[in-house]
């Protein structure tokens, strides 16, 4: 067996994230109801039969891990938001595989610093992301420690300003600016920066129909690659006839490098719509003509008594790393949204969706997207079915999705995109949880992963199963014992087998 080097870990997220734990943790002084503090620590033990993921060198390991967190949450105050943050260390035994660190953060804060006028909101996010998505693929269970080659931690960074103001009673104003940043570790492909702004004038109380003017540049600039810029400057109408419709149309030019080459100038066109039937239901849509191509979005959400749909059909430009669109990031992201009809108070449903991401398995910091690390223009389109359905002691949630990303231009795109011009990704998940106690309960989840590209030897399949035990030890401990198989049909195909043991003790 050939010796690895010592991975070593490198701590650039690791600033970003107690500065925002800082900042939240900040908020929450003064106590009050509208905010909690949870510090915690995880302690897990897991037996792998292939930690290389690699049949030909199959490697038996046991792998410990510590993983100390907190999860501050504030909605009321001039800063409000919530942030969830753990560092992991993990030890690998019975192998020379060294150890090494992962960060996980989810971060969401505003901060209101002069009321109703100026405010700022921030996001963050660090996790794990696949370099290339005809690579190794690996389940994104709670156990990220598997030796994946094709794995790297990145963070994000987004930063938005935002003025308001009125121009004497005629219009009001919002001038936004937008500045990102991205960081890959042991990789340049994927290392962004980005920085812009809008400025967005609409009428003072308008009645029926209502005018508005919207002006906004955007630049990003990858670590390695070609800058790109898009600006645009549009007017449009709205029209509102009842609180339960909205609908828009716009026009104007606008000019960007998308394709290469020096900047294009274009006509810009579009529609949108909002339809609230009931409380209960949204379906939004909206399309846009633009030179490099259009692009439209579709929406729908529909809540029942016991079960919550929803359904998106999205396509837009996306510069740099894929698999981020419309919102939707991690595990977290996705059931965040799912029990938004179920618990609207932030607070409460934070706690409840980490609980049920923990009864079946799932990291919250686990891509929920398929997607991999890229630089460049290029179109994505993304589609996704996902519902959740309650029982008395049952809870059942399945998800479908499909990405096909495009290249746009020639020669601008590193990574996938250099070599393959259409990428398609498709994911399927089933889970299913059934309460034995009111402290226990079992769950079973089912995962599919495709990807496809230009030529047959692009082909990549996950199917991965898990079977979970979780109970409550007391009021604030928990264990949970679990077993997992995946099969990989790839470049270098595997069989994995594991059964953990997780323990977390909450303060």
């Amino acid at each position: 067996m050939a010796a690895m080097t010592r991975r070593k870990a490198e701590p650039r997220h690791l600033p970003l994230a107690l500065a925002f734990l800082a900042l939240v943790a900040q908020a929450q002084e003064g106590g009050g109801s509208g905010g909690a503090i949870q510090p915690r620590i995880g302690v897990s033990l897991s037996a792998t039969d292939n930690l290389r993921l690699n049949d030909k060198e199959k490697d038996a390991a046991l792998i410990a891990t510590v993983s100390p967190g907190i999860s501050v949450v504030r909605n009321t105050g001039t800063l409000r938001g919530s942030v969830d943050y753990s560092l992991s260390g993990i030890t690998y035994l019975k192998t020379s595989y060294g150890s090494r660190v992962q960060n996980a953060l989810t971060a969401n804060g505003q901060a209101e610093l002069i009321p109703r006028t100026l405010s700022v909101d921030v996001h963050a996010n660090i996790g794990q992301q696949n370099a290339s998505a005809f690579g190794l693929q690996s389940t994104p269970t709670q156990d990220s420690s598997l030796a994946n080659s094709n794995q790297h931690e990145t963070g994000t960074l987004a930063v938005s300003p935002l003025l308001h103001g009125q121009f004497g009673g005629l219009a009001s104003f919002d001038l936004r600016g937008d500045f990102a940043m991205t960081q890959v570790r042991d990789s340049a492909v994927g290392d962004s920066h980005s920085a812009g702004g809008s400025l967005h004038v609409a009428q003072l109380n308008a009645g029926v129909l209502g005018w508005y003017l919207q002006l906004g540049t955007q630049q990003y600039r990858p670590k390695t690659g070609v800058s790109n810029r898009n600006s645009t400057a549009t007017a449009g109408l709205n029209y509102r006839p009842n609180p339960d419709w909205v609908a828009s149309v716009n026009a104007g030019k606008e000019r960007n490098d998308y394709e290469g080459g020096s900047s294009h100038d274009g006509f810009t066109g579009g529609v949108t719509a909002e339809w609230t039937p009931t409380p209960r239901t949204r379906i939004s849509g909206n399309w846009q003509s633009h030179s490099y191509g259009n692009s439209h979005g579709l929406n729908f959400e529909h809540r029942m008594r016991n079960s919550v749909w929803r359904f998106s059909d999205n396509r837009n430009v996306t510069l740099g790393n894929t698999g981020s669109i419309g919102g939707v990031r991690t595990n977290y992201d996705l059931f965040f949204l799912l029990f938004a009809s179920t618990e609207p108070d932030p607070v409460k449903r934070d706690a409840l969706v980490r609980a049920a991401l923990a009864s079946i398995g799932l990291s919250p910091d686990a891509p929920a997207n398929l997607g991999f690390l890229s630089t460049g223009p290029s179109r994505l389109r993304s589609q996704m079915l996902s519902f959740m359905v309650e029982g008395v002691r049952s809870n059942v949630t399945a998800s479908i999705s499909r990405f096909v990303t495009t290249r746009l231009g020639s020669n601008l795109n590193q990574g996938d995109l250099a070599n393959s011009a259409l990428i398609e990704q498709r994911s399927y998940s089933l889970s299913g949880s059934y309460q034995l106690t009111p402290v226990s309960g079992l769950s079973l989840t089912a995962l599919r992963q495709e990807t496809s590209g230009d030529s047959s030897s692009q082909r990549t399949k996950l199917t991965s199963f898990l079977a979970n035990w979780n109970n409550r030890l007391g009021s604030r401990i928990s264990m949970q014992l679990g077993a997992r198989h995946s099969r990989f049909e790839g470049v270098t195909p595997y069989t994995e087998n594991s059964v953990y043991a997780n323990l977390t003790q909450q303060f």
